[in-house]
């Protein structure tokens, strides 16, 4: 339950003080949001420690299954792109993540750990994941143009009551929002709602619809922790970029291997 009011931090304009820096919540998530990691060693490998190995692993609140409620085909399609993504033929069956791109909202924020900055006028979100960061406008002015298409999408938020209320809308289709493969379309729209449980808990929730894509809106949700609360942390260096040729290989190992494997079961161009 959230603190009472008068506990939580505030700013000179009665503003909850949402600064500093946050664990990024259960990274799990980025592996599947629905079925959480596949197992310990991989969490304890990207959560820094086995501190965080004891968080939930679900994070899809509503449906009350812990489904993405995906439209059939598009049901189908994540399936198929899953398959693509054990046996990669093509750099577009590789997870975004792993190809050093942007991962998008609300990917950005189970991926890693972030920062929060609230001064005049917008709240700036900078993430460890390849030092992306998001800068929030909150005087109500209109979204961009639809025309403009982005991989972390373009922010717009408000205060109702003590909750940030962000709604990030002009996405592209290209980053996942976890590692199954799990898509949207550039229809997509997110309502994220940003709150203190306490001054060290910082509860995320992030309602997503794609009419193109789901059969309604979704919600997942997750508590963040406080880090540094002794001031002393900072973001290690992410030397990860878009366009390293290793991904490529990648594909064109796997389509090597593909390849001599049909040579195996051929002569003279002739099935065996």
């Amino acid at each position: 339950m959230p603190a009472a009011a008068q506990e939580l931090p505030r700013q000179a304009d009665g503003r909850p003080d949402l600064q500093g820096y946050w664990d990024g919540g259960p990274v799990n998530a980025s592996h599947s949001v629905e079925d959480g990691c596949c197992d310990a060693i991989h969490s304890r490998m990207q959560s820094r420690g086995p501190e965080r190995l004891g968080l939930p692993e679900q994070v899809v609140i509503d449906p009350p299954d812990g489904r993405i409620p995906y439209q059939p085909w598009a049901a189908e399609r994540r399936t198929e792109m899953l398959y693509d993504m054990e046996t990669p033929t093509e750099l577009a069956h590789i997870d975004p993540e792993d190809r050093c791109l942007l991962v998008g909202v609300p990917r950005s924020n189970y991926r890693g750990d972030l920062e929060i900055r609230q001064n005049d006028g917008y709240v700036v979100i900078q993430y460890e994941w390849a030092h992306a960061y998001r800068v929030i406008p909150m005087d109500g002015r209109p979204h961009v143009g639809s025309g403009i298409k982005l991989f972390n999408g373009d922010s717009r938020g408000r205060w109702e009551g003590d909750t940030l209320v962000v709604e990030v809308t002009n996405f592209n289709d290209l980053p996942w929002i976890d590692s199954h493969g799990s898509f949207y379309s550039e229809a997509l729209r997110v309502v994220e709602r940003w709150s203190l449980v306490d001054a060290d808990t910082l509860r995320y929730e992030a309602t997503l619809e794609d009419p193109n894509v789901f059969t309604r809106p979704w919600t997942l949700a997750f508590n963040m922790d406080r880090k540094g609360i002794d001031g002393q942390y900072e973001f290690f260096e992410e030397s990860c970029w878009e366009g390293v040729t290793n991904k490529h290989r990648l594909a064109a190992g796997r389509m090597a291997v593909e390849a001599g494997e049909r040579r195996l079961h051929t002569h003279d161009g002739l099935p065996q």
